[in-house]
């Protein structure tokens, strides 16, 4: 008889319990605080090698403590004849958008142009830009996913490859969101003096895959 009595008390405090889940977990989806992205301090290294090609020299380069970016390095590699140049930028809570970055923070940002599309099986997405005697290549090397050009393209990543435990125990532990909004912004070029347009985009789509395979395992921690 006694057991029976504590029934409805018992069914009584696991409706408040469950009553209580469901109200934190209502404000934390409809009513979020937006945690802030605190990235973990990341700096390019001095040499990267790059299959074929010599590294000549780096150095770092200049950006804005509101631009969005936390570290920016310029590698000079030549072969042969040829010299090749790469910035590298590391962007944090990007929303992907290679045209725009280029535009925002290189010496493309008066250039009109749009960016020629290209896709790389097993590599992703990366854009090919002529201005005046150079050929540009730039993409963005995902924390997970192939590489991206377009914002469209990141946001997929991000929806298709974010929603994992690691990343909700990251979100609930309070550290960002959910959806990496990182991004290792690429731009290459080569001179045009001494090559055609098409065998110079060759000389970067190479370079590009090499370049891609070294960084995308060493994407910098959250």
């Amino acid at each position: 008889m006694a057991i029976t009595s504590w029934k409805p008390l018992r069914l009584s405090l696991l409706a408040v319990i469950l009553g209580g889940v469901l109200l934190v977990a209502g404000k934390v989806v409809f009513y979020p605080s937006a945690p802030k992205d605190v990235a973990t301090p990341f700096e390019f290294p001095e040499s990267v090698p790059l299959a074929d090609w010599k590294l000549n020299k780096s150095a770092l380069l200049e950006f804005k403590d509101n631009s969005g970016l936390q570290a920016a390095r310029k590698y000079e590699y030549q072969k042969n004849s040829m010299a090749l140049e790469i910035e590298m930028r590391y962007a944090v809570d990007t929303i992907g958008d290679v045209e725009g970055l280029m535009k925002g923070h290189t010496i493309l940002k008066s250039y009109p142009g749009k960016l020629a599309l290209a896709n790389t099986q097993g590599v992703g997405f990366h854009g090919i830009l002529q201005q005046k005697n150079r050929l540009y290549l730039s993409s963005c090397i995902n924390p997970s996913g192939g590489a991206t050009v377009t914002s469209q393209q990141f946001r997929y990543n991000r929806n298709t490859r974010d929603w994992n435990p690691n990343r909700i125990l990251f979100w609930l532990l309070g550290r960002g969101n959910i959806q990496d909004r990182r991004c290792l912004w690429t731009q290459m070029s080569v001179p045009l003096d001494k090559t055609t347009p098409e065998d110079a985009q060759k000389i970067l789509e190479n370079a590009w895959v090499s370049w891609y395979g070294w960084w995308q395992p060493r994407f910098p921690e959250p």
